[in-house]
């Protein structure tokens, strides 16, 4: 990977933890590029999972509407990602016997995924405790290992936050990037229990572990995603110290509902304009700012030989309004 991904770690949001935490779409506050196992090692895993497949529709058995859950988060720009969700969930697995899941709601685009996840108390399991100071901890938000797979691709970015609690139900926002593309292939959503410990008090899982709960859902949707060529070179100052004069060169921009792509020579060097947590946004044509809080970069791209920079927005957008990326005092047009 690269110098994205101690990113945020020197950076202080202005919200406090608990504000920053409702959000309806969190910052990924670290940004992880797992490596892609290899496509043998994918397969396996793919099988694996694919023996357990049960019968149950995550969204028909319980009467959820994926549409619903959105208008209920996002309100009237609920609208802009309708043609974004996809088809209901299949529950593949379900071992963890002191929770139960359902996958809500799920959205993609061609390079990331939105989805929903609720989480229920079984066997007398307390989904919030108080620590030594009285604060509440979200147990289920530290305690499980989180993530999306495709077909043959690893996800490159996950962020997880926090949208309701209480002791009854957890409703986790889930946002992956990854610099894959997905329309059209399965993806597999996983909660595996983090309940043992290191040394050095680390959480460990096991990327086989059984005891698991997954659904699976094809990244099936109508939208479409909205391209330009570019020929854009940057050079800036990097506000966050060391290697002064960094540059960037951006030969495509691709606009979603859910994220922008960028493509290039060293474009993850632009996020290293950025100063603090609300500095980057995405600048919409009647002039509303629409907040980066997701970040994915890849460093390189097998037999591309280019770079790709992802941002999620805070909340979806209507991508043939989006005319610019602004990030501190600096503008990229992008339409």
């Amino acid at each position: 990977m690269n110098r994205l991904n101690n990113l945020y770690d020197q950076i202080t949001p202005k919200t406090t933890p608990e504000e920053l935490s409702r959000k309806v779409m969190d910052t990924e506050i670290k940004m992880t590029a797992k490596k892609r196992p290899s496509r043998a090692v994918a397969a396996i895993l793919a099988a694996a999972v694919g023996v357990s497949a049960l019968t149950v529709t995550a969204g028909a058995a319980n009467g959820w509407d994926y549409a619903g859950i959105f208008r209920n988060l996002f309100g009237a720009k609920s609208e802009n990602i309708m043609e974004n969700i996809v088809p209901e969930a299949t529950v593949l697995q379900d071992t963890i016997d002191t929770m139960d899941f359902e996958l809500v709601a799920a959205a993609a685009d061609k390079h990331g995924v939105l989805a929903v996840l609720d989480i229920y108390s079984e066997n007398g399991y307390k989904l919030i405790e108080k620590d030594e100071n009285g604060n509440d901890i979200v147990k289920p938000f530290g305690d499980l290992f989180i993530h999306i797979d495709s077909e043959s691709i690893f996800g490159q970015g996950v962020g997880v936050h926090i949208i309701e609690q209480s002791e009854e139900k957890v409703r986790l926002g889930i946002k992956m990037n990854t610099e894959d593309e997905i329309k059209g292939k399965k993806c597999i959503l996983t909660a595996r229990r983090m309940n043992k410990k290191d040394e050095n008090g680390e959480y460990e899982f096991d990327i086989n572990a059984d005891y698991s709960w997954r659904a699976e859902f094809v990244a099936d949707y109508s939208a479409e995603e909205i391209r330009y060529e570019k020929d854009i070179d940057l050079t800036f100052e990097n506000k966050l110290g060391g290697v002064n004069n960094l540059f960037a060169h951006i030969s495509s921009i691709e606009v979603s509902s859910i994220s922008v792509w960028f493509e290039g020579e060293n474009v993850d060097n632009i996020m290293a304009l950025q100063k603090g947590y609300d500095s980057a946004y995405v600048l919409l044509e009647n002039g509303e700012k629409v907040a980066i809080t997701q970040i994915t970069s890849s460093g390189y791209i097998e037999n591309e030989g280019s770079t790709v920079l992802i941002l999620g927005y805070e909340t979806p957008v209507n991508p043939e309004e989006v005319s610019a990326l602004c990030i501190d005092e600096t503008t990229i047009e992008i339409k």
